[in-house]
């Protein structure tokens, strides 16, 4: 178990007088090399100096109880001693000689008090008070008394701050402590990596470090007599979530951002004043800082270390690549409550970097907490590591991202199309705990084509969703733009409509949807389909080279021509294939809700009905002459016909 011993106050003898009365006792210190453990004995002494031939000693001592349990007395010097403990916390010591007949009380012990150690700081300070109750004193062999005074003693301590490990559970459950006690002002609280604790009733602690991937929630009050930390490394971010509560600071509060060099990172800060020396390490390693600038659709490098960073504004940081990763230090008040974007100004495309400004993952669908106005759905963070923008809109991300904002992440929005100004304002009801570094794979129940493209390792994606409510037009509740890679040469994969798209909402029964890339001159990509449940065909159509390729059952390799555009078109279903087999074995047709299929005699086939986006919608083996299909929804459909030699396929109408 590690200890942290801090300063203590050394006892000192001070001047005296001639003849003066004196008494002292013991610190307990790592400097004096007696400094407990938890659950130990110490031996507290009672020393004396200048006492003497007296008929009796009366000595008061204070402790706090909650820190040393008395146990026992040992070491007294002959004579009768009678030790009581008058109050909590108060120890009275009686030294006298055989029926009040003088004693000798020589230099040194007069004896122990033994106690047990359970942790934090105690005082050992004489009780030297003249009138009431206490009041240390000799009583002479002349009946006259001596009271000591606080020039006559010299008190000790003892003090041990020790790291007191909660690995989850609730802050006020001694047993879920590693020292099985709750914290006081004396101990150095870790929250572990891992754990989701929350703190519902008053709490304390000298020091409060909250570990990457620990989850920490207060609902309550919590004093810190020190520092409160949030560490962050390659594993992850701490979590801290004020639900209401109220954290006091008396050191200095401190939420560190890991970021790896050699990559731009999308950064904002958690704290109240922080400026941009908090991102410059001295100039080792040499860091940059850009900021996003709508009206010219262009970023911006900030060269001032002591201007202060705004209160939801996102940044773009950059490591030097021949350094290594390193962690930002953010200092100050932490932010809770409402946070104000102020108005975002439509003069350009209407793109704002913003940031989240709070201590834990925002969720960008939380049902309370936002305030959004003139802004569409969609949210934009950029992954370093990978290159690429990560796009989030209702239900459906690419390249990685869902409806979770990471701390200390910037973030990009749009102005919705038609207004010249939008605004977002958030409050603590968006926090919640959740170990994302960054976006995560949205899980979907829509009905989402999912795309790749790959240029040797280097991937991005897009999605094409079916939905009723989307129309060709850009949708604001449904559709992502596209933003591209700050490397021109990384490999991108995007709708072309409405002046290009990552997430292209259609609406069913759409045939087909230009695509186009873009990279690195002459060289060779990958498209893939990574998800097309439902989908039986997908085809590629590469204007360029006129091949056709079903996504569905292969990718498919090209070499990129960056003077070439407009290049793919995605077909769903059947539509787009130019070379389908038909031969004479079966007949296909339609009469009014049912579909037809005649067989020649001793023909047995399985007959299969697809939607015109390619989803299989009915299916049956025939072996007579005649076969009846019936399909509910009026459209067009294919039937496809297999007798384990020969395809045959049909496009039909249903009623």
């Amino acid at each position: 178990m590690k200890r942290i011993i801090i300063f203590l106050s050394m006892a000192l003898f001070l001047g005296l007088e001639l003849n003066a009365q004196t008494l002292s006792t013991d610190t307990f210190s790592a400097t004096n090399g007696n400094m407990p453990n938890i659950n130990d004995t110490i031996n507290v002494p009672i020393d004396v100096t200048n006492i003497g031939n007296v008929k009796y000693l009366m000595v008061y001592l204070d402790y706090e109880p909650s820190v040393l349990t008395y146990i026992d007395t040992v070491n007294g010097i002959n004579g009768n001693i009678v030790v009581s403990e008058p109050a909590p916390g108060v120890m009275k010591i009686q030294v006298f000689g055989v029926g009040f007949q003088p004693i000798t009380i020589g230099d040194g012990k007069v004896i122990d008090l033994k106690f047990k150690f359970t942790g934090g700081y105690s005082g050992l300070l004489y009780e030297t008070t003249d009138y009431g109750a206490y009041g240390s004193k000799i009583r002479y062999t002349d009946n006259t008394y001596f009271y000591f005074s606080d020039a006559d003693v010299t008190n000790g301590a003892v003090e041990g701050h020790f790291d007191n490990v909660i690995d989850g559970g609730d802050w006020n459950t001694a047993a879920d402590w590693s020292l099985s006690v709750v914290p006081d002002e004396h101990h150095d609280v870790v929250v572990a990596a891992g754990s989701l604790v929350t703190a519902s009733a008053a709490a304390e602690a000298l020091a409060v470090t909250v570990k990457p991937g620990a989850q920490f929630t207060l609902t309550s009050t919590l004093d810190v007599t020190n520092d409160f930390t949030i560490e962050s490394d390659a594993t992850g971010d701490g979590s801290f979530i004020n639900n209401g509560g109220t954290l006091t600071v008396g050191g200095i509060t401190t939420v560190e951002r890991y970021a790896v060099n050699g990559q731009w990172h999308g950064l904002s800060s958690p704290v109240v004043g922080a400026t941009f020396a908090t991102t410059y390490f001295g100039g080792n390693p040499e860091v940059w800082v850009k900021k996003y600038d709508e009206p010219t659709d262009d970023y911006i490098y900030l060269t001032d270390t002591n201007a202060v960073m705004g209160d939801m504004t996102g940044y773009f940081t950059w490591i030097q690549s021949s350094g290594t990763p390193m962690v930002y230090n953010f200092e100050g008040d932490l932010r809770t409550g409402t946070i104000q974007s102020g108005v975002i100004n439509k003069t350009n495309k209407g793109y704002a970097f913003l940031g989240n400004p709070f201590t834990s993952v925002i969720d960008w669908d939380a049902p309370s907490g936002w305030n959004r106005f003139h802004l569409d759905t969609a949210v934009y963070v950029y992954d370093g590591a990978a290159g690429q923008f990560m796009s989030y809109i209702n239900g459906v991300g690419i390249n990685g991202g869902t409806q979770y904002i990471a701390m200390g992440q910037g973030f990009f929005v749009k102005v919705s199309d038609g207004q010249s100004f939008g605004s977002i304002d958030m409050t603590n009801d968006v926090c919640v705990h959740n170990d994302t570094t960054y976006f995560k794979k949205s899980q979907s129940e829509q009905t989402i084509v999912r795309l790749q493209v790959e240029d040797a390792g280097k991937v991005d994606e897009t999605v094409i969703r079916f939905a009723e409510e989307a129309t060709a037009d850009f949708d604001g509740n449904l559709d992502a733009a596209k933003l591209f890679s700050f490397n021109n040469e990384y490999p991108q994969l995007y709708s072309t409509a409405n002046d290009f798209m990552s997430i292209n909402s259609v609406p069913y029964g759409t045939n087909a949807v230009a695509l186009d890339v873009r990279g690195k001159d002459g060289n060779n990509m990958t498209i893939s389909a990574t998800e097309a449940e439902g989908f039986e065909f997908l085809n590629l159509k590469d204007n360029y080279t006129g091949i056709t390729t079903n996504l569905k059952s292969e990718s498919y390799t090209f070499t990129y021509h960056s003077n070439t555009t407009d290049r793919f078109e995605l077909f769903f279903g059947f539509t787009g294939i130019d070379n389908q087999t038909t031969v004479d074995f079966a007949k296909i047709y339609a009469v009014d809700n049912n579909v037809k299929v005649v067989l020649d005699n001793g023909v047995n086939a399985d007959i299969t009905v697809y939607n015109l986006l390619g989803q299989r919608v009915a299916a049956q083996k025939a072996s007579g002459t005649v076969t009846t299909i019936a399909v509910e929804k009026t459209g067009y459909y294919l039937v496809k016909v297999n007798d384990g030699a020969n395809v045959t396929t049909q496009k039909v109408f249903i009623r």
